[in-house]
């Protein structure tokens, strides 16, 4: 693995023309440094003048795998390959995908792309909603990760919701063309409060707000229409899923609130959508 600068881009790396015949640009691979220090990467770039072994990374993508200097490595998918539960997986401190869906399901999608300890209790979220909405045109669609040190999850296992790639992700695959005519997504944020974002109609977000509002204490309740953590980009994975792009509800919490309040909160979405779908 040798220095590229990519714009000091943490997550991204560039690959060979060889490895780029398995790992396209877009697409997320897993580089596993040794037994204890791996990350996945989004391919931004293929190198058709690089050897045919040789991945390139900034240092600051290098320092997630506890180096800033060049190193050997090995490649794999992004997802753990093995079946196993996700009790299994976190006492692995694994990466997985999990899919809840019927073939005729247009209705609603309900997403944590960030769950496990990445973003902790969101594919709880997602789960409530999809069992709070049981019988109904629903699916969900979850990725999990966690590890077995007292390394940080997410720069392990985040892959920003504007890069995640179906080609690498086969459950999401499934009902990338679905044309789903709502999605909602539930996400974590260092910042207080809540925020509705997404592509979806404000008067959609302001709904849930709503909805939300009254279950959270003293936490604000923000919708947002561009910004940091508004989630309106259309390579948005909650936006682009819907038909047309338009109907995706993009949720960013606290900490305190996905500790204390993400039942009320998934129970608050599951109730605006019941009157939709």
């Amino acid at each position: 693995m040798k220095a590229q600068g990519l714009n000091s881009d943490p997550w991204s790396c560039s690959v060979s023309a060889a490895i780029g015949d398995v790992f396209g640009v877009g697409t997320q691979l897993r580089v596993r440094r040794n037994k204890d220090q791996m990350a996945i990467y989004t391919v931004a770039e293929i190198r058709e003048q690089d050897p045919a072994n040789m991945v390139r990374m900034s240092s600051i993508a290098r320092q997630r795998l506890g180096t800033s200097d060049t190193f050997s490595g090995t490649l794999h998918t992004p997802l753990s390959t093995k079946l196993m539960t996700d009790a299994q997986a976190e006492s692995s401190g694994a990466f997985v995908e999990r899919l809840a869906d019927a073939k005729d399901h247009q209705g609603l999608v309900v997403m944590a792309p960030h769950g496990g300890r990445i973003e902790f209790n969101t594919d709880l979220q997602a789960r409530w909603v999809a069992q709070a909405l049981a019988g109904g045109d629903v699916s969900t669609w979850c990725c999990s990760g966690w590890r077995t040190d007292n390394g940080n999850t997410h720069s392990r296992w985040h892959v920003s919701t504007t890069d995640i790639s179906p080609a690498s992700f086969p459950g999401l695959a499934t009902i990338a063309d679905r044309g789903f005519a709502y999605a909602v997504a539930f996400h974590g944020m260092k910042a207080n409060g809540v925020l509705i974002g997404g592509g979806a109609p404000n008067e959609l977000k302001q709904l849930i707000r709503q909805a939300i509002k009254s279950e959270v204490g003293n936490n604000p309740v923000t919708v947002v229409n561009g910004g940091k953590n508004s989630g309106v980009s259309e390579t948005n994975v909650v936006n682009w899923i819907t038909a047309g792009g338009g109907g995706g509800v993009h949720i960013e919490q606290s900490s305190q609130v996905r500790e204390k309040y993400w039942k009320p909160v998934a129970q608050a979405v599951a109730d605006v959508f019941a009157d939709l779908i």
